[in-house]
């Protein structure tokens, strides 16, 4: 008998390629995933480390603090850098970029998970082939030996016999594996509630079941092919006779043993590297994985990596900038410059920043009344723009790394409310943050998710049937069950009771829930407010969950909330009100200082006077004055005031009025028509004898009078040539003409014009200016 040259190299591929998969899959490869995985946390400090160190002398080359330290000289660069090299001024900068952080490292560990996951699956492929491929052709070779040793001929085993020999029988082992993950898929498909809805988690336990059963039945089956045929092909080559029932063998046990084990180091891994997943991902994420392992390729991998550290780089360095900009603004004397030199103010780029927030006596009483009360209400009221919604976020730890002692969630009311869309809107928000951190309500919470997202329905179905020859029998019974969508009262309650179990789970902690509402006024009409607190009420009474809602007075009076002398809506559903003011002087100075560096202190009070004091008006009108200026060429104090001025009057005349009484009026504030009337001090009169004396038009009138008259007031003021004495005497809330004085009569402005009018008289009467006419009686 001769073998052909062909069938030997065949056969020296098979053994190379069976050689190098299991080297390929050894012990080390494991180990180094596992060894990955494990020191990811290591890592992660040592990176957070070089970030710091990579990120810090970048910032203190930036512009705006190079010149800001120019300008000011009572601090160098130098002094900076150690104090931010601090131990512990370095942990808390990066600390306030620990979510993205946070965010990073798990991006990492899922996209190395990922692609571990990835080459074992594709290991685990190539082992199945390679073990058709050598069933295939131990197959083949052993039948062909079999006829060439029986007739005792000369013959060459060709590939091409080799191949149509034994392609029956790894064809058979791919139906029976295909056939098992058929039925296994349907048997899932009748059973799972969950497939049969679209449940991503559902479909995709299905598909790793169904693969898994057909990948464990090809190895068992390739396992003993394996352990039987190539014995049977080296057995007849070494005694040179075709097998009988005499002929003898002890390799195939050994054989069949060996490809098991080699078929269980990728599963033994798939679950320890699953394990590693489920540790560092949330359950929703984790279970999702294998989706993204199959559509995701290996650079969005990467891509989705780089992204992540990107936004932790820019966490770190906001954090650096915010804290630098404070050191400058704290050691350096207070600027009384009339010049404006600051062309560039990255940090007005940012409207809401938590970590800038400037605490003010209503954090000092929300963290005392909120450290009283064990469940219950709070409710933050305050103006427009007075900072409610930056108190309740902050409050709530949303735009900072999660407080130890509290698990906290903040829902923005629609416009458009909808009580049952937004109690299941809060309810889902609520299980999503249950699940990311992995409470024992998680699993609850799952159920919850589904319940909300999906509408189950149900169908048993059994039919009975015999025959005989042309007479048949048969019974058929079907049962379908829809699941109706919950009410509003079965929402309620199920929110109490997963709220209740969660926030007990939570006390054992010694931490509690703690839920914020936002911007209560955009629900339009404005009346529905009353409705919304009296519905948002019944969940206000769960142990250790603390509700804290923000309101406007605007949207209160509107909804006429709080009417005097009875107990209303908002009295019976709020447990605790607390004020939100607007800023005083210093405290504004305090919040531009974090935001410009370096801010003479004549032009914060400029920015402070027009805003009234409102956060959200301040930085607004600081952003606007620094693009007025110009690189190179300084502003002066009095032509940004006429600046700012020109830009309120252009905004009142565009924007002002809505029905055609207040639009015609508020036409008076065009600069042609100023100038007619005589100026901004005489536009005053004008709009009084246009509006009349009696009815809303007098109302808006007066409003628009006295708003002209506040412009004239800061235009005549800071137009002036102000030193350091009169800036000082300003200052003082006791001087009758003092900048907070001008920013309270902005704010009274519309809401209280008689009153308004008062403060500007007594303004421009300590500043030596023309009196003011009063008030036409309405």
């Amino acid at each position: 008998m001769t073998v052909s040259w062909s069938t030997r190299w065949l056969t020296s591929g098979v053994w190379i390629l069976w050689r190098g998969v299991a080297k390929g899959c050894g012990s080390t490869a494991g180990a180094e995933i596992l060894a990955e995985a494990d020191q990811l946390g290591g890592a992660s400090v040592l990176r957070r480390e070089e970030l710091f160190a990579e990120l810090l002398p970048d910032v203190l080359d930036e512009r705006e603090l190079r010149d800001s330290l120019a300008r000011s000289g009572g601090v160098s660069g130098e002094q900076l850098k150690a104090a931010a090299e601090e131990e512990e001024q370095r942990s808390v900068i990066l600390g306030r970029a620990q979510d993205e952080e946070s965010a990073y490292r798990q991006t990492v560990s899922r996209t190395r998970v990922e692609g571990r996951i990835f080459r074992v699956l594709v290991a685990a492929g190539a082992l199945v082939l390679l073990m058709l491929l050598t069933v295939w052709v131990a197959c083949g070779w052993s039948e062909d030996l079999k006829e060439v040793l029986a007739h005792d001929r000369a013959a060459s085993a060709s590939v091409k016999g080799v191949a149509g020999k034994g392609l029956a029988l790894p064809l058979f082992m791919v139906l029976i594996a295909g056939g098992l993950a058929f039925v296994t898929w349907c048997v899932f498909y009748l059973l799972s509630p969950g497939v049969r809805s679209g449940v991503p988690t559902a479909k995709g336990r299905q598909l790793l079941i169904s693969v898994g059963l057909a990948y464990g039945l090809l190895a068992l089956l390739g396992a003993v092919w394996v352990g039987i045929y190539p014995t049977e092909v080296a057995w007849q080559l070494q005694h040179d006779r075709p097998l009988d029932n005499a002929g003898g063998y002890t390799w195939g046990g050994w054989f069949t043993l060996g490809t098991l084990v080699l078929f269980a180091i990728p599963v033994l891994w798939l679950r320890r590297i699953a394990r590693i997943a489920r540790s560092d991902e949330s359950s929703g994420q984790s279970l999702s994985l294998a989706h993204r392992i199959a559509v995701l390729a290996p650079q969005e991998r990467k891509q989705a990596q780089r992204q992540a550290e990107a936004e932790w780089r820019l966490a770190v360095r906001q954090a650096l900038l915010r804290f630098l900009r404070a050191r400058i603004s704290e050691q350096t004397e207070r600027v009384f410059s009339t010049v404006l030199e600051i062309s560039d103010a990255p940090g007005l780029k940012r409207l809401h920043a938590g970590h800038e927030h400037v605490r003010t006596p209503a954090d000092d009483q929300l963290d005392m009344i909120s450290a009283g009360m064990e469940n219950g209400s709070i409710a933050l009221a305050g103006p427009r723009g007075a900072g409610k919604t930056q108190l309740l976020r902050v409050f709530c730890k949303v735009d900072e790394a999660e407080s130890a002692g509290q698990l906290s969630l903040v829902e923005s009311v629609p416009v458009v409310y909808d009580r049952r869309e937004f109690m299941l809107h809060l309810f889902y928000k609520l299980c999503d943050r249950v699940i990311k951190e992995g409470l024992g309500t998680a699993q609850e919470a799952e159920r919850h998710k589904r319940a909300i997202r999906y509408l189950q329905t149900r169908s048993d179905e059994a039919a009975l049937s015999a025959g005989w020859r042309n007479w048949s029998l048969s019974a058929k019974r079907a049962t379908s069950l829809a699941q109706q969508p919950q009410t509003y009262p079965e929402i309620v309650d199920s929110l109490k009771r997963f709220l209740t179990r969660t926030a007990l789970e939570l006390d054992e902690e010694n931490r509690r829930v703690v839920i914020g509402i936002d911007e209560l006024d955009r629900i339009e009409p404005a009346a529905t407010a009353r409705t919304f607190l009296n519905e948002l009420k019944a969940v206000f009474d769960i142990p250790k969950c603390l509700f804290v809602l923000s309101v406007s007075d605007e949207a209160l009076r509107d909804a006429e909330l709080a009417p005097v002398g009875r107990r209303d809506a908002f009295d019976s559903a709020i447990d605790e009100i607390i004020r939100v003011e607007p800023l005083d002087q210093m405290t504004a100075e305090k919040l531009l200082g974090r935001r410009v560096v370096g801010l003479p202190v004549p032009f914060a009070a400029l920015f402070y006077c027009l805003s009234g004091g409102m956060p959200r008006d301040l930085l607004r009108t600081a952003r606007a004055a620094i693009s007025y200026v110009k690189p190179g060429e300084p502003h002066p104090l009095a032509g940004l005031a006429e600046s700012l001025v020109d830009r309120e009057l252009n905004r009142i005349a565009n924007t002002a009025g809505g029905s055609v009484g207040p639009a015609e009026l508020a036409h008076f504030f065009r600069a042609d028509l100023i100038a007619e009337n005589g100026g901004l001090g005489a536009l005053g009169g004008a709009v009084h004898q246009q509006a009349g004396a009696v009815g809303d038009r007098s109302r808006m009138g007066a409003t628009l009078a006295n708003r002209a008259y506040h412009l004239d007031t800061v235009l005549s003021i800071f137009t002036t040539p102000l030193d350091r004495d009169s800036i000082d005497r300003a200052s003082d809330p006791a001087f009758p003409g003092s900048f907070s004085a001008l920013a309270r009569a902005q704010r009274e402005i519309g809401t209280a014009d008689t009153l308004a009018r008062s403060t500007l008289q007594r303004v421009r009467t300590a500043w030596s200016l023309p009196v003011l006419p009063p008030i036409p009686r309405v």
